[in-house]
C-alpha cells in the first residue's frame, strides 16, 4: 500500500529531473561555440544578398541600403544640391549610414559581451537579420512603402518620400550583424559588404597564382566577388519583373532565415574536439 502511495511522488521526481536535465542540457547546447570551418560558405552568401538587395535598393530609390561607401559620396553631393532630380538623395544616405553604423555597434558589442562563436549568438543574429529584411519585403508588397512599381520611376519624391527610409534604415542595420559576424569569426577577408579592399588583397597577393589549395584567403576573396556580382545581375533581372524590389528582398530574407536556422545545427568545438582525439 505505501509504495503504491509513494510511487506517484516518486513517478513526480523522476520527471521532474528528466524534464531538468534537459533543460540543462538544451542551455548547454545553445551556448556551444561553433566550429568556424565551411562558415565562409555562410559570409560567401551573405556576399550574395548584398549585391541582391543593393542593386535592388539602388535601382528603386538611389541609395544602396548595404553597401556605404557610395551613400557618403552621395551624401557628400548634397551639399551642393546634386544629383539633379533627387534633392533628398542626401537624407536617405544619411539615414542609410547613420542605421549601418548603429546595427554594427550594436551587433559587435553584444557579440563579444556574450561570445561571439556561440550558436545562440551567430543564430540570433541572423534570425534578426532576417526580420529585418522580412518587414521590409513585407513593407513593399503591402505597397505601403512607394517603389517604382507604384510610382512610375525609379526615384520616389515628396509627399510619401520619408517612408522610403523604413526599409532602408532596416536593410542598413542588419548590414551591420553580417559584418560584424564576419569579422567576429575572423573571416577579414569576407567583409561581405565592401569589395574596394577585397580588391587589393587579391591584386596584392604574393601567393595569388598557387593552386586553390594552397591560398584558402585568396579562395574566399575570389568567392565573395563573384557572389556579389552573381547577386547584383540577379537583383537586376529579378528588379525588372512585376513585384521585382519584393521579390529580391523575399530571397534574400528567406536565405538569412534560412542561415539562421543552419547555426543550430552547426557542429559544436567539442565535437570537432572528441574526433580529433
Amino acid at each position: 500500500m505505501n509504495s503504491l502511495e509513494s510511487s506517484p511522488v516518486a513517478n513526480g521526481d523522476d520527471l521532474d529531473h528528466r524534464v531538468g536535465r534537459r533543460s540543462v542540457l538544451l542551455a548547454r547546447w545553445w551556448k556551444e561555440e561553433v566550429v568556424i570551418g565551411y562558415a565562409d560558405i555562410v559570409f560567401i552568401t551573405c556576399y550574395f544578398i548584398t549585391g541582391l538587395v543593393d542593386s535592388s535598393a539602388f535601382n528603386a530609390w538611389s541609395c544602396f541600403a548595404i553597401m556605404q561607401t557610395g551613400n557618403t559620396i552621395f551624401l557628400g553631393l548634397g551639399a551642393s544640391n546634386q544629383p539633379e532630380g533627387n534633392p533628398y538623395g542626401w537624407l536617405k544616405s544619411l539615414i542609410t549610414v547613420c542605421f549601418f553604423l548603429t546595427g554594427s555597434f550594436i551587433f559587435s558589442q553584444l557579440s563579444r559581451r556574450i561570445g561571439v562563436r556561440q550558436r545562440r549568438v551567430l543564430s540570433i543574429s541572423f534570425f534578426v537579420q532576417g526580420i529585418c529584411i522580412l518587414i521590409s519585403a513585407a513593407l513593399i508588397q503591402r505597397n505601403i512603402v512607394p517603389h517604382p512599381s507604384t510610382t512610375g520611376s525609379g526615384s520616389v519624391l515628396g509627399g510619401r518620400l520619408f517612408l522610403e527610409l523604413i526599409p532602408l534604415f532596416l536593410l542598413a542595420f542588419q548590414g551591420g550583424g553580417q559584418m560584424a559576424a564576419s569579422r567576429g569569426l575572423g573571416f577579414n577577408e569576407l567583409p561581405t559588404t565592401v569589395l574596394t579592399s577585397v580588391y587589393y588583397d587579391l591584386a596584392s597577393d604574393p601567393r595569388l597564382a598557387v593552386w586553390p589549395s594552397q591560398n584558402v584567403k585568396r579562395n574566399r576573396r575570389i568567392g565573395g566577388v563573384v557572389a556579389l556580382l552573381i547577386g547584383a545581375i540577379a537583383g537586376g533581372w529579378i528588379f525588372k519583373s512585376k513585384d521585382g524590389l519584393g521579390t529580391a528582398l523575399w530571397i534574400a530574407a528567406g536565405l538569412k532565415l534560412a542561415t539562421a536556422v543552419g547555426w543550430c545545427f552547426w557542429k559544436a568545438e567539442k565535437d570537432e574536439k572528441s574526433n580529433l582525439n
